[in-house]
């Protein structure tokens, strides 16, 4: 029987939005058990039989309100390798290209938690994103096995980026840690027209519009897989600790862009347009006075955005007319 969760868990509640889900399960028709997440609902894994990923109630895991959730993890015995992998996944295709629906973003966003080992080995856990032929894209890993001090895990997070210069991927060390036994909501959000992405654990950016991958592979969305990096191995078998990721509401989903526009005065009677911006997009102000001819000759009015965030603009017309119609046009190179 693998350990509770037992310190008290961050819970933040979730708002499932129909409009654009692709897949979600929360895992509350899957059989509870060991070796209960491949073949169920169209999900794939690596080492099957091996009782290293499954399904728990909450009476097992321990997190109240939550009901069943995933795992990965958590047998430390010796495995012989079944491939040339030291890596245990678990993923569901979706198999989505995000721009031919004419939907430039997919988000992918996932309740998770660590569970540390109780013995001296100890795995790292990740979350990776492949396209609809097998090809990593990108990722985050958090690390389990890099110690500080006796029996303490740094809990650093790396970013997996491809590497222009040695055409390959590679682990970028974050600015951020994980938490220990403590559930995060991990949010993926990539834009498939900029090719910018943003990574968020419990609405705090780990980074924000930055390139997602520049290799030559083709971008679209696969899947994510669930993965236990094994950190001890030898030629013939994996070695993992009893560590163990948990996981739960897991979801995908894709959203064309959409801006809204607010329009307000300032204390001096100024008009302020206050909207919702995507990084890379290059956006005008235009404004009319009868909806049919449309001007774009205010000061400051045109920019190419750098983050996705709301964006303010004031008109700087010293004497507004009584009536004048505002817009904003969007576009990209």
């Amino acid at each position: 029987m693998r350990e509770l969760f037992i310190l008290a868990f961050l819970v933040s509640s979730c708002l499932r939005l129909w409009a654009g889900e692709v897949y979600f399960t929360g895992f509350e028709n899957f059989v509870v058990g060991e070796d209960k997440i491949i073949g169920t609902d169209s999900w794939l894994g690596s080492y099957a039989g091996n009782r290293l990923h499954g399904v728990m109630s909450e009476a097992q895991h321990g997190v109240a309100g939550i009901g069943n959730a995933a795992f990965i993890g958590g047998f430390a015995t010796t495995i012989t390798k079944t491939t040339s992998s030291n890596s245990v996944f678990v993923r569901r295709p979706v198999d989505l290209d995000p721009l031919a629906l004419n939907q430039e973003v997919a988000t992918f966003s996932v309740v998770f938690g660590i569970k540390d080992s109780t013995v001296a080995r100890r795995d790292n856990f990740e979350f990776l994103i492949y396209n609809r032929s097998n090809v990593l894209l990108g990722g985050l890993q958090f690390d389990n096995s890099t110690l500080e001090g006796i029996n303490k895990p740094r809990r650093l997070i790396y970013r997996l980026s491809w590497n222009t210069s040695t055409s390959s991927m590679q682990y970028v060390l974050t600015s951020f840690n994980f938490l220990p036994e403590t559930l995060e909501n991990l949010e993926f959000r990539i834009n498939y027209r900029t090719n910018r992405w943003t990574a968020l654990l419990s609405d705090v950016p780990i980074f924000q519009d930055i390139s997602f991958y520049t290799g030559t592979a083709t971008k679209n969305f696969g899947y994510v897989i669930a993965k236990m990096a094994v950190a001890t191995t030898t030629s013939t078998s994996i070695l993992p600790g009893d560590n163990y990721m948990l996981f739960d509401d897991y979801s995908v989903r894709t959203d064309a862009l959409s801006m809204a526009l607010d329009v307000t005065r300032t204390a001096s009677g100024a008009a302020k347009l206050a909207w919702n911006e995507e990084a890379g997009y290059s956006y005008q102000v235009q404004y009319s006075s009868d909806c049919a001819t449309w001007k774009t000759d205010l000061a400051g009015s045109s920019h190419t955005a750098t983050l996705t965030q709301f964006a303010t603009f004031i008109d700087p017309t010293p004497t507004i007319p009584q009536r004048r119609f505002y817009r904003i046009k969007r576009t990209y190179p």
